[in-house]
């Protein structure tokens, strides 16, 4: 009886271990992403500036911002994108995007290419779960 009740115990504290070693996949909230690259302004006549909005992943993008030569424009619940402008009036270069990323990346940035310069902003959020 004895060793019946030693196997029994050993058998239950076996099968605690083995469950308690289990763990349900948990929910991951979301990082609040706000991203802005830096203001740039450009001295040359006239540029062509190339704005992108990139995501990867499990994410949401609630809105998006460049700069034209009207001045700032402002999308609201944007799919990622490529844009390019022609600025000569305005000076300045600026992306920005709000999101969240729960598992993946939203990135944003501008590139512009004269003669003599490269004008370059870039901001990244990103997350990755495992």
């Amino acid at each position: 009886m004895k060793n019946f009740t030693t196997l029994f115990f050993s058998i239950l504290l076996i099968t605690a271990i083995s469950f308690s070693g289990c763990k349900k996949d948990e929910e991951t909230d979301p990082l609040s992403c706000n991203l802005q690259t830096a203001s740039t302004t450009f001295s040359e006549e006239t540029i062509n500036v190339t704005y992108k909005l990139e995501a990867s992943g499990d994410y949401t993008i609630s809105s998006f911002f460049y700069y034209d030569e009207s001045g700032k424009v402002e999308m609201q619940n944007p799919a990622p994108q490529e844009i390019t402008v022609s600025l000569s009036n305005q000076k300045i270069m600026q992306a920005g995007a709000v999101g969240n990323v729960t598992n993946g990346s939203i990135k944003v940035s501008f590139k512009a290419t004269t003669e003599t310069s490269i004008y370059e902003g870039i901001d990244q959020c990103s997350r990755s779960t495992n």
